[in-house]
């Protein structure tokens, strides 16, 4: 499902996007890969394990139909994300939502983990 997970799960054995504290990036970057133009959206989520925090940068593809409201870096989410291939939908494979606020909801093709580290 989410490519180099492994990065996470190296270094925290029960990660959950519940355990998102916040969002500390948000970037949409714009792309030009062979003939199709696409761009990629790369957001920093802070969680916290056993009192260390960690900062984890989510690479989504082809991200679409993105909503994003903005309280502040240290806003409350909660983040699901839903597996909506059997939708039979053109470039949406994912659908990536905040189930308690609805600040975040967007969907994308492929979602990929870039980096993990440790905050000081």
């Amino acid at each position: 499902m989410i490519k180099n997970m492994n990065l996470i799960n190296d270094k925290i054995r029960n990660f959950s996007f519940e355990n998102i504290e916040y969002i500390a990036g948000f970037c949409l970057k714009f792309q030009n890969r062979s003939i199709d133009d696409n761009c990629v959206l790369d957001i920093d989520f802070i969680f916290e394990e056993q009192g260390t925090q960690y900062s984890a940068c989510f690479r989504f593809y082809k991200p679409n139909r993105i909503n994003f409201e903005c309280g502040g870096i240290y806003q409350q989410i909660s983040i699901a994300v839903l597996d909506i291939r059997d939708r039979g939908w053109e470039n949406k494979k994912f659908e990536v939502i905040d189930y308690e606020e609805d600040t975040v909801h967007f969907y994308c093709t492929d979602i990929e983990v870039i980096s993990v580290s440790e905050l000081n």
